[in-house]
């Protein structure tokens, strides 16, 4: 039996949905498109004589001192200096403009915003260089790990910040687009006051013409996946407490090594379920999509992953209104 929204916990309130949005086409760059980047790539890295190894999902070309692996499905690329991470005794950075902050539970270390600004402009020149960005990013952020090292016994010896990653991610028409397939990365590490880029990934596949696909009320979009989900929805029916911290319309882009026709709104979803007593339950996070396959299909569009819920939990029929 399906839910309602009674039987949430809405923490969020529910997302104004435009009446209609485009469903994007998309293509994935060949490996001829993607070779002079590829190339460029491995001589920043410094990898070297680099063999090519033919594997179901991608062409990987690995050599002593790191790989290059390039996805069919989606154009996508992920690269690394697998030799960098042996120079360093562990997993903390010694970098020279860190800020420091607690938020009363634990202190994290950022990097101040003229060396983010550094970072973000030299990913992106290396990137553009090598044809490994999308025209549609939205936003650029700066991130660094958070290393702690413990003795035996759980105890902490020492705090600090570890690798930084570039982060590039994506909008279409303005609305963001969410899922593994949308990001692009850089990762840097501090090398005697200046930076050193050790590797990146990068999934965007290209965007071609806009099919507009109606989307019904959020309530019934809602229905679409949500709140038919099996697993949430047999937590209710056994008294379960289902709170929804996370609604956002998004679009969805799958893995890279995921073939996807089209670029689709799905609702980005964070929550928890609990039975109420202490230490129990779990949090949960996951997409459902936001429109029908009727619309899809009025729409003539189509795609196998149009027919499930993106997440592969909760079936959509066919038959189904928009």
């Amino acid at each position: 039996m399906a839910l309602t929204l009674k039987d949430l916990d809405l923490k969020v309130s529910l997302p104004k949905l435009p009446p209609s949005v485009p469903v994007f086409e998309l293509s994935a760059p060949s490996l001829d498109e993607r070779r002079p980047g590829l190339e460029q790539l491995s001589k920043h890295l410094g990898l070297g004589d680099l063999r090519a190894i033919q594997l179901d999902h991608a062409l990987m070309m690995a050599g002593e001192r790191g790989e290059i692996e390039y996805f069919y499905a989606s154009g996508g690329v992920w690269a690394r200096d697998a030799a960098a991470a042996q120079e360093s005794p562990g997993e903390l950075r010694r970098w020279d403009d860190i800020h420091e902050s607690e938020n009363g539970k634990e202190r994290r270390f950022t990097l101040g915003p003229d060396t983010q600004s550094r970072l973000i402009s030299q990913a992106r020149e290396l990137l553009q260089g090598t044809g490994l960005i999308g025209k549609e990013v939205d936003s650029e952020t700066v991130e660094l790990d958070q290393v702690a090292h413990l003795d035996g016994k759980g105890q902490e010896l020492e705090r600090g910040p570890g690798q930084a990653t570039v982060k590039f991610s994506y909008a279409a028409e303005g609305i963001p687009v969410g899922g593994p397939g949308a990001k692009t990365l850089m990762f840097a590490e501090p090398e005697n006051g200046n930076v050193r880029f050790t590797g990146a990934f990068h999934a965007w596949r290209t965007l071609g013409t806009g099919h507009p696909v109606k989307l019904p009320p959020a309530e019934k979009a809602l229905a679409v996946g949500l709140l038919i989900d099996p697993e949430l929805v047999a937590y209710r029916a056994a008294g379960h407490k289902i709170r929804i911290t996370r609604l956002d319309l998004r679009y969805l882009a799958l893995p890279a090594f995921m073939r996807q026709s089209h670029l689709f709104p799905a609702f980005q979803i964070e929550g928890d379920v609990s039975d109420g007593k202490k230490g129990s339950g779990f949090r949960f996070a996951r997409f459902h999509h936001a429109a029908p396959p009727a619309a899809y299909a009025a729409a003539s569009v189509y795609g196998p992953y149009l027919n499930v819920n993106p997440d592969g939990i909760a079936p959509v029929s066919p038959q189904r209104k928009a």
